[in-house]
């Protein structure tokens, strides 16, 4: 909540437009806060807005909160920024051996425009799918884990990324992502099952501002047709798992740095058992 507070904050003095999204957008509605079983804060911003707030980050977001997206950490793989805080901890599985900030965070997603010509969105979307499993093969690929064949192709990614800079390959995709303007977005640059996320632009042509816990947020208009198209019968309660899985280490008072050396031994563990259990299968044919 102290995230959202300063994030909606920056965004009424910059005159910048930002709406609830997934879960948070549900719940504001639905709960008038947090649904019970969701563990995180999605906010989200047309394109011109998000590239504006790219820019003003590094001034506004001072200690304890840290502005994270690809340009101002690298090995960050996510097209969509976090704000996160300092000195707290937020540990997913796959960012147990990641040297990046590991605080607790929210979500701001990007919605950025698609072709309106069928034959053109089908290939934008497979370029961009290409980018963006590239940059998380980059950053989360684990050799232990992965069939030798593609062992070169990672390799490949890796060595183009010392070559070029880490920076500069998340540009590549960052301005790919913008190359398009449509009557329509998604969250292209989160995820390729785009049916959930795609949007009629003319949707957040308003805003609206309702109870969320104990303060205001804006939401689209067309929250309806958002929701609706999202999760069906949306005012009907029904329990999913959260997006981040059962392996969440969260502390709102220690440093991710003071846990990351033990996860860090079991991950290794983990990768010897794996490492193990492979040559056990290979002598047993």
């Amino acid at each position: 909540m102290n995230l959202l507070s300063k994030l909606l904050e920056v965004c009424e003095i910059y005159n910048l437009k930002i709406w609830a999204e997934g879960g948070t957008l549900l719940g504001a509605v639905r709960e008038k806060g947090f649904i019970p079983w969701d563990d995180d804060i999605d906010m989200a911003m047309l394109r011109d807005d998000y590239n504006k707030l790219l820019e003003i980050a590094p001034d506004v977001f001072k200690s304890p909160y840290f502005f994270q997206c690809g340009y101002t950490e690298d090995k960050y793989p996510r097209g969509h920024a976090q704000l996160r805080m300092d000195h707290t901890t937020a540990i997913g599985k796959d960012d147990v051996m990641h040297d990046t900030h590991l605080g607790i965070f929210i979500d701001i997603f990007v919605y950025d425009e698609l072709p309106d010509n069928p034959i053109e969105r089908v290939k934008f979307l497979s370029q961009i799918g290409y980018l963006r499993d590239k940059l998380f093969q980059i950053c989360y690929g684990r050799y232990p884990y992965m069939h030798p064949m593609k062992w070169m192709k990672l390799l490949r990614y890796r060595i183009e990324t010392h070559i070029k800079g880490y920076r500069n390959v998340f540009k590549e995709f960052d301005q790919q992502l913008q190359k398009h303007k449509g009557s329509y977005v998604a969250l292209i640059c989160f995820t390729s099952n785009i049916e959930r996320f795609l949007r009629a632009k003319t949707l957040y042509d308003k805003t609206l501002y309702v109870p969320f816990e104990d303060i205001t947020i804006p939401i689209p208009y067309g929250y309806d047709t958002i929701l609706k198209t999202q999760y069906g019968e949306y005012m009907k309660p029904v329990q999913a798992p959260t997006f981040h899985g059962g392996f969440l280490v969260v502390d709102d008072q220690k440093d991710f740095k003071e846990y990351l050396p033990t996860l860090r031994k079991a991950a290794k563990r983990e990768v010897r058992r794996y490492r193990l259990n492979q040559l056990k299968k290979f002598l047993m044919k």
